[in-house]
């Protein structure tokens, strides 16, 4: 008997050699799994990335390590301070990193703001920490952003906001700064903040590699804001409330990337200071890139007209307030522009000329419409916002329709803002309307405020739709009287009960072919019908309806 044979089962077993580099892999790919599950669950909110815990003991284990924290937490929120709390003392327990924090908070005491306080200042000196965002809405407490804000030294993005409910509220003294994020800090953004004119300054002194900067009403009190030495800003924007009667200076230099930058001051006491930026009145070249502009409330006649023109060559888009416009007329010339907006246009202004041969669109919101004149454009989009608070009469109308004949789309916003006054004669404005009907408005959007009943006798829309057939109508409900929604009773009465009006002619409903009707959040059209009625009579208040008008 051969004793040396030895059967498959007897045979000794040879475990293969794995080399420390193969084993290396091997955990390199597992973790790759999980940081596979992690970024799917980045993508979805934090109730659906929760749910995935379910599905294996691998996306648990992906779930209880996930880098990225979300807290929604507040007054009517599912999610509570002590929620938080723990999730935090698990992370600092088993040393897991976070990567990205983001906290919206109601806090409704001042317990509440210390104990937020000391989470923030606990996540914000972790090394690993790119990306921290605050909403903090407070309610009778205050609260200090810790001094170790920007002690991580991978921080690329910072955000905290805190809506004006309170004013100086949410803090930034920053008494002892630890600022070690000098290398890697792209993005600033401040709103609602009470922050120092010292500590702002040191941070932008520290961080020169900043892209993107946001102040927003986070310089209240500055007597000076100085933008200099940062080579890689790109976007600047600059908002707040002039609480005194000097104004605050603006310092910009050396920013030769900038490519968008706004710029808004709303001076309580109505003083006027024009704009006054120090590089511009020294030609300096550090703006010239500049594409994008916008200012607000700071633009008040042709000298700031011409600093725009010899400051900023190279723009594409400009937005500018014109609350404290002092002249009659507005005339601009640019070769480069292709987007003009103009906001809170005075009722003063009448004649508005521009003179840009690229110009696409055209956006003008104000107190009523000025003659407009745009003798070497031709302009794709035009948008007219009008909030009336004056007589309305035929001049309007006809002045109205000239401006809708400027571009291949129009869109309209139109509100009174105080009790009807319109003096209209039908017969005599189409006498005097050299244009047919416009065909080229997308939407019309109408509101009211304060209007009780006037609207049912008004022969504002026989003139309106003597000007134009707009495609769309979302009509919106008195802001005041919530069961009042005139353009709703309007396609009650002229549509489905086929009335006339009390002008006693009927003009526009002959040319309606048909009409449908939706909610804002539908998807789909419906056919108006009998079946609409209660929308239409003002039997349900705060009624929003989209009318889409097929006219012949």
């Amino acid at each position: 008997m051969n004793t040396s044979h030895q059967s498959p089962s007897t045979k000794p077993l040879v475990l293969p050699i794995v080399s420390p580099f193969l084993l290396s892999e091997m955990r390199r790919e597992v973790e790759d799994v999980v940081e596979l599950m992690q970024n799917i669950q980045s993508r979805l909110t934090v109730k659906e990335a929760a749910q995935t815990s379910v599905l294996s003991k691998s996306w648990l284990h992906a779930w209880s390590t996930f880098p990225n924290l979300r807290f929604d937490v507040g007054r009517g929120k599912s999610m509570k301070l002590v929620d938080v709390e723990r999730t935090l003392v698990r992370y600092h327990r088993d040393n897991t990193p976070i990567k990205k924090f983001d906290l919206k908070i109601d806090i409704e005491n001042q317990e509440s703001a210390s104990q937020a306080e000391k989470w923030i200042g606990h996540v914000a000196t972790k090394t690993c920490l790119k990306e921290i965002s605050l909403s903090l809405l407070l309610w009778g407490a205050s609260f200090r952003l810790p001094d170790e804000i920007l002690a991580s030294e991978n921080l690329n993005k910072i955000r905290v906001s805190a809506p004006r409910i309170h004013p100086n509220s949410v803090w930034m003294t920053m008494t002892n700064p630890v600022i070690k994020c000098v290398s890697s800090l792209r993005e600033l953004h401040l709103e609602g903040v009470s922050i120092s004119e010292e500590a702002l300054h040191h941070i932008l002194l520290s961080c020169r590699l900043l892209e993107k900067i946001e102040l927003l009403h986070s310089c209240e009190g500055f007597k000076t804001i100085k933008i200099k030495n940062l080579p890689r800003l790109y976007e600047l924007n600059i908002s707040f409330v002039s609480l005194y009667e000097n104004s605050t200076a603006l310092e910009i230099s050396d920013v030769p990337k900038l490519g968008v930058f706004s710029y808004y001051r709303l001076d309580v006491f109505q003083s006027h200071f024009p704009l006054v930026i120090e590089p511009l009145n020294s030609h300096s070249i550090s703006m010239r890139k500049v594409r994008r502009l916008m200012l607000g409330d700071v633009i008040t006649d042709n000298t700031c007209l011409d600093m725009i023109k010899s400051g900023f060559p190279f723009l594409v888009s400009l937005t500018l307030g014109l609350t404290y416009w002092k002249l009659g007329t507005f005339h601009f010339t640019s070769s480069s522009i292709k987007r003009l907006v103009l906001h809170s246009c005075p009722h003063t202004l009448i004649d508005l000329q521009v003179h840009a041969p690229k110009l696409l669109i055209f956006d003008l919101s104000g107190e009523t419409l000025p003659s407009l004149s745009f003798p070497v454009s031709s302009l794709k989009q035009l948008r007219v916002s009008l909030g009336i608070e004056r007589l309305v009469d035929a001049s309007f109308f006809l002045n109205m329709r000239e401006a809708l004949s400027l571009s291949h789309k129009c869109d309209l916003d139109i509100q009174f803002n105080s009790p009807l006054d319109v003096n209209i004669d039908i017969d005599d404005l189409r006498t005097r309307l050299m244009f047919p009907p416009a065909t080229n408005v997308q939407e019309l959007r109408f509101q009211t405020t304060e209007d009780e009943c006037m609207w049912e006798q008004s022969p504002f829309f026989d003139a309106f739709f003597e000007i134009c057939h707009p495609k769309c109508v979302y009509a919106k409900p008195d802001d005041h009287f919530n069961h009042n929604n005139h353009f709703c009773r309007l396609m009650l009465r002229e549509v489905l009960e086929k009335k006339t009006t009390t002008t006693g002619i009927v003009y526009w409903p002959h040319y309606l072919k048909h009409v449908q009707i939706k909610q804002p959040l539908d998807q789909k059209w419906e056919t108006l019908t009998n079946s609409h009625r209660s929308f239409l009579d003002g039997s349900t208040p705060d009624v929003y309806l989209y009318f889409n008008l097929n006219w012949c």
